[in-house]
C-alpha cells in the first residue's frame, strides 16, 4: 500500500489527516515476541514461523503478506538460532537487504503530489556519529552481529555501513500501541520530512505499523516546512528535553517553549507558603541546576562557550531571603531545607522507577505525601510522580485513589503536553472508564466526552482506539446516565 498525502493547497483543520504511510523497514520489539504478529503488529494468538521458529504471525494472510520481506531473513534466523538478534541489528539487516535486493534505492515516498523522499535523502549525521563514543560502541557491536547474521549478503564497507546506521537511528520512529507504549521501530521516508518542536502543530499516531500524521491546529494551507511533531516526551524541563534531542538527534532545540521564561519558573518550583497564592517560588536545590541550554556564544578570541545555560537563580542554598515574587511571603531556612530534601528524595526515587517495569504504589504515595504543600502542583517532578502513581494504582485496581490522582494529573498534562495530545486524551479515557466502573455516571460521561474531543483530532474517527474502544464506553455512559 502506497502512502497517502493531503493536497497542499487546501485549508487544513485540526484533526485532518495530512499524511499516512507504510514503513520503508520495521521490526517488532523483541519484548513483544510471541504476543504480537510480526506483520500487522496486532496483539493476540500468534503462531511461530515453521522455518525460523523466531517470528510469529496471527494467520496465513499475514504470513503470505510478510513472506517477500521475510524469506531471506528466515534462513539466516534459523542458521544462527538459538541466538537472538538484537532489534537494531535486525532492523539494519532489513534495510541492507532492501537496498541490495529490492527497490530500496529507487523507492519514492511522496508527501505531496510532486515532492517525495528517498533513502538517500535521509541525513546520516556522519561527523556527529564519529564523535559520539556511545553510538560508535553500539555501531561496532552491531557490525559484529551483522557479519555473523548476514552470511549470504556482501556487506557495504565500513563508511557506507555507518552511513546506513546513521540514517536508521536518526530517522527511526518508535511504533506505539493504543496505550502509547513502544512495540517496535520503523523508518518512514516521507514522514521523516517533519521536524521537531516542543510545541507541535501536528501529531504522529499509529494503527499497527501504519503511521498517521494529523494536524493539531487549523492552517490556511499545508506547508511542510512549518509542520512540527514532538520527537520526545514533553513532561521534562527544557534542559532535559534539549539534552535528549542533542544526544539523540544532534540539534539544540530553541523552540518558543524551550525558551519560555515563565515555564522555567515553574518546572522546579516550590509551592508558596501562602495558601491563598498559587504563584511558583524558585528555590535552588542543587549545585548548577540547569534549566535551559542557550546557543553557543562566540568569544572575541574565536572560541565558543559551550553549554551556556541558565540556572534556577543565583540565591545560595538556605538563604533566608527567598520570597514569593507575587505575594511577598518569606521562606525561612527551614522551609528552604525542606524543599531541597524533598526534591532530592523525589529525584532519587524517580530515577529508580525509570528503570523498573512497574512503579511501586507505596513509593509513589510516600513521595507524594512528602511533596504535599512543598512542591508546586505543576512542578515537573511532582507531575512525573503523579503519572507513575496513577499507572501503578490502575495495575493494582485501587480505583478510588486512582481517581484522586487523575484529577490532580490532568492540569499537569495540560501544562506539559498541551490541550490536544494523545496522552491527555488517554488520561481522560482511563479516568472516564474508572468512573464508569464505579458508577459515577455523570462525571464519567464528562471525562469520556473530553477524551472523544481530543482523540478524534489526534487519532481520527476510524482509528480502532476511537471506534472500537472509546465510542462503546461513551455510548454505555450516555445510556446509563440518562
Amino acid at each position: 500500500m502506497k502512502n497517502k498525502f493531503r493536497n497542499t493547497e487546501s485549508t487544513i483543520k485540526a484533526g485532518d489527516l495530512i499524511l499516512t504511510e507504510q514503513p520503508f523497514a520495521y521490526v517488532l520489539s523483541s519484548k513483544e515476541k510471541g504476543i504480537r504478529c510480526d506483520n500487522c503488529l496486532e496483539k493476540g494468538k500468534v503462531l511461530k514461523c515453521s522455518g525460523c521458529q523466531f517470528v510469529h504471525y496471527c494467520g496465513r494472510s499475514c504470513q503470505r503478506d510478510a513472506w517477500a520481506d521475510h524469506k531471506w531473513e528466515c534462513a539466516n534466523l534459523k542458521r544462527v538460532s538459538p541466538k537472538v538478534i538484537p532489534d537494531a541489528a535486525r532492523m539494519l539487516a532489513k534495510i541492507i537487504n532492501k537496498l541490495n535486493r529490492g527497490d530500496g534505492h529507487s523507492y519514492r515516498a511522496f508527501y505531496s503530489a510532486t515532492s517525495f523522499r528517498m533513502w538517500k535523502d535521509l541525513m546520516s549525521h556522519y561527523p556527529d556519529l564519529k564523535a559520539d563514543t556511545k553510538r560508535m560502541e553500539h555501531f561496532t557491536s552491531l557490525c559484529g552481529v551483522l557479519f555473523e547474521f548476514l552470511k549470504d549478503l556482501s556487506l557495504p564497507n565500513n563508511v557506507e555501513l555507518m552511513g546506513l546506521y546513521g540514517r536508521m537511528i536518526i530517522n527511526s520512529f518508535t511504533i506505539l500501541d493504543n496505550d502509547m507504549n513502544s512495540i517496535g521501530t520503523a523508518v518512514y521516508l516521507a514522514s521523516s520530512i517533519v521536524d521537531h518542536s516542543c510545541n507541535p502543530n501536528a501529531v504522529a499516531t499509529f494503527d499497527g505499523k501504519t503511521i498517521n500524521i494529523r494536524a493539531l491546529t487549523d492552517m490556511p494551507y499545508l506547508d511542510w516546512n512549518q509542520i512540527r511533531i514532538s520527537y520526545i516526551d514533553l513532561m521534562k524541563t527544557p534542559y532535559e528535553r534539549q539534552t535528549e534531542l542533542l544526544e539523540n538527534y544532534y540539534f539544540l532545540c530553541q523552540c518558543d517553549r524551550c525558551m519560555d521564561e515563565s515555564q522555567m519558573k515553574i518546572v522546579h518550583a516550590a509551592k508558596c507558603l501562602n495558601s491563598e497564592c498559587d504563584s511558583p517560588v524558585s528555590i535552588p536545590w542543587k549545585e548548577d541546576c540547569l534549566l535551559v541550554r542557550r546557543p553557543e556564544e562566540r568569544l572575541e578570541n574565536g572560541h565558543t562557550m559551550n553549554g551556556n545555560c541558565d540556572i534556577v537563580n543565583g540565591l545560595p542554598r538556605g538563604d533566608d531571603s527567598v520570597r514569593c515574587e507575587e505575594c511577598g511571603t518569606k521562606f525561612t531556612v527551614q522551609h528552604v531545607e525542606l524543599f531541597v530534601k524533598t526534591m532530592e528524595f523525589t529525584e532519587l526515587h524517580l530515577q529508580n522507577m525509570k528503570g523498573a517495569s512497574v512503579a511501586y504504589v507505596d513509593v509513589c504515595n510516600y513521595c507524594l505525601e512528602r511533596q504535599e504543600g512543598v512542591l508546586h502542583p505543576m512542578n515537573v517532578m511532582h507531575a512525573q510522580t503523579l503519572d507513575h502513581a496513577f499507572d501503578a494504582l490502575i495495575l493494582v485496581q485501587l480505583w478510588e485513589k486512582a481517581c484522586d490522582y487523575a484529577e490532580r494529573l490532568i492540569p499537569c498534562f495540560r501544562f506539559y503536553y498541551g490541550d490536544r495530545h494523545p496522552l491527555l486524551g488517554l488520561l481522560y479515557l482511563k479516568y472516564g472508564k474508572i468512573l464508569l466502573y464505579r458508577m459515577d455516571l455523570q462525571k464519567s460521561l464528562q471525562q469520556l466526552k473530553y477524551a472523544e474531543k481530543i482523540l478524534r483530532i489526534t487519532h481520527g474517527d476510524k482509528h480502532p482506539l476511537y471506534r472500537e474502544y472509546l465510542l462503546p464506553l461513551l455510548g454505555q455512559a450516555m445510556i446509563e446516565s440518562s
